[in-house]
């Protein structure tokens, strides 16, 4: 940068600049990834989007390259860069709701909790993900599978418009009725396209109560529970959403103290219909095999949506892989029983998740995200906190995912998925000619690919004059 360049941002951002000689610097660059150790020229830490306009410009200017930071979650590390300028997102978290149209505005830097707290307050949801500390931003952009996918969709399908800040420094709203390909775009296909500032959703009806808990079964029946979940699924009600974790039991109140760091597969039980119909409803899942435990009950939704967070704190050394499996028969369901019985640490863990329904009955072109068939996706969480350990646990997911690539079609979600394995995944998931589109939308609005710090889609070339 040009000698006084921080200064002169500082003279224009409302919001706090952080530069590498900064007492702030390696906190403000610290990410949910303890993997990610990257050092960007500058942090901008926006408080609006009158800032995030004056950043991008800057970054402009000075011909950096440009990261941003949403939540902060990217197991990938996108939303830091070595050597360029990070719009963080981190301090616009504001969300408004409007509970007679069922909408709710939610500023990029916001978390899945800061959505649920506001949003239940008028017995509303949005449907995003399963960690409450996610941020909801890159969720969105990639997708966003959660427990009410049976029911409404992935997050991207409950999305109805986004404010944008170009690279050029401009601001835009994106919608059904105006920016349309981009609107298309930003429905799955990451965070090339723009700095969003935030988000208009569509909200549902649900809550504040729900029923959930976990039924623990020891890991050697893992074979009959996935075997089980499977047959079960096939007709379940679309507000009930189960999923299959392998884990670690922790330290927990809900916990039986002989059974906690046991290795085993718990069934993640989630109602969110009419609480009249709730304990009838999850009875054939309770009166399955004999549960070490089972923890089911009434609680808030707030409380259901940040469950999964204890198993998966920031801080951690992660690595991960996913795949949709197309069939989980036998010979699908012994792999992931194996794998899912020998994980590397004690943190680490394995979701199967059935994806169908409300999130495969959308037309397959309508949105940038790329899978819409019935299939089960199989998210390998590894994490460690001993970086004497990374090689052995890498090997180990790598290994895992190979087997996995074995029943799938190399097709992976993009929130999963760890930095190096990025090339591959991108192509995997997006089909040459939806890709080719993106490509052409990232061309619109990003022909020299300032916003790479992503899952990265090149600009179509730019067409030689007449």
């Amino acid at each position: 940068m040009k000698d006084g360049a921080l200064d002169r941002l500082r003279g224009k951002l409302l919001g706090e600049v952080v530069g590498p000689r900064d007492a702030g610097y390696d906190s403000a660059r610290r990410v949910y990834n303890a993997m990610i150790d990257k050092r960007p020229a500058v942090i901008a830490r926006c408080l609006g989007t009158a800032d995030v306009v004056t950043a991008v410009r800057f970054a402009r200017e000075e011909g950096l390259l440009i990261a941003v930071r949403g939540g902060g979650h990217s197991v990938a590390g996108h939303a830091m860069c070595d050597d360029g300028l990070v719009i963080d997102l981190s301090l616009m978290r504001g969300v408004h709701v409007d509970p007679e149209r069922r909408t709710a505005r939610v500023q990029g830097g916001a978390l899945l909790g800061d959505v649920d707290r506001e949003t239940q307050l008028h017995g509303l949801a949005i449907p995003t993900g399963q960690m409450s500390e996610t941020g909801i931003a890159g969720l969105t952009l990639n997708g966003g599978v959660g427990m009410m996918l049976h029911k409404y969709g992935l997050t991207c399908d409950n999305l109805l418009s986004a404010d944008v800040v170009t690279v050029d420094g401009e601001l835009l709203t994106a919608s059904a009725d105006s920016h349309e390909e981009l609107f298309w775009a930003l429905r799955g296909g990451g965070g090339n396209f723009g700095v969003v500032t935030s988000f208009e959703f569509r909200a549902h009806p649900v809550g504040p109560m729900m029923l959930a808990g976990f039924l623990a079964h020891p890991v050697e029946r893992a074979e009959e529970v996935l075997t089980f979940l499977r047959d079960f699924s096939a007709s379940s009600p679309a507000y009930l959403s189960a999923d299959a974790l392998f884990i670690h039991a922790p330290e927990a109140d809900f916990v039986p103290e002989e059974f906690q760091g046991m290795p085993m597969v718990a069934l993640f039980v989630r109602y969110f219909g009419p609480m009249a119909d709730a304990w009838r409803t999850v009875q054939p899942l309770r009166d399955f095999g004999s549960p070490l435990y089972d923890s089911l009950g009434p609680m808030p939704l707030v409380a259901v949506q940040s469950m999964l967070d204890t198993f998966t704190p920031a801080g951690n050394l992660h690595y991960w892989t996913s795949e949709f499996l197309p069939g989980f028969g036998a010979e699908q369901i012994a792999a992931v029983a194996a794998i899912g019985s020998d994980l590397p640490s004690s943190l680490t863990t394995i979701n199967v998740h059935p994806f169908d329904t409300a999130a495969t009955d959308v037309p397959a072109d309508a949105t940038a995200f790329a899978h819409r068939e019935d299939s089960w996706l199989i998210h390998v969480i590894c994490q460690w906190q001993d970086p004497a350990e990374s090689d052995r646990c890498r090997a180990w997911v790598k290994k895992a995912s190979s087997q996995l690539k074995a029943f799938g079609h190399g097709n992976t979600y993009l929130n999963t998925t760890s930095e190096d394995d990025e090339t591959d995944r991108v192509r995997a998931f997006w089909d040459e000619p939806r890709l080719a589109r993106l490509a052409r939308v990232k061309a619109a609005y990003d022909p020299d690919n300032v916003l790479r710090f992503n899952h990265n889609i090149a600009p179509a070339p730019r067409r030689a004059a007449p």
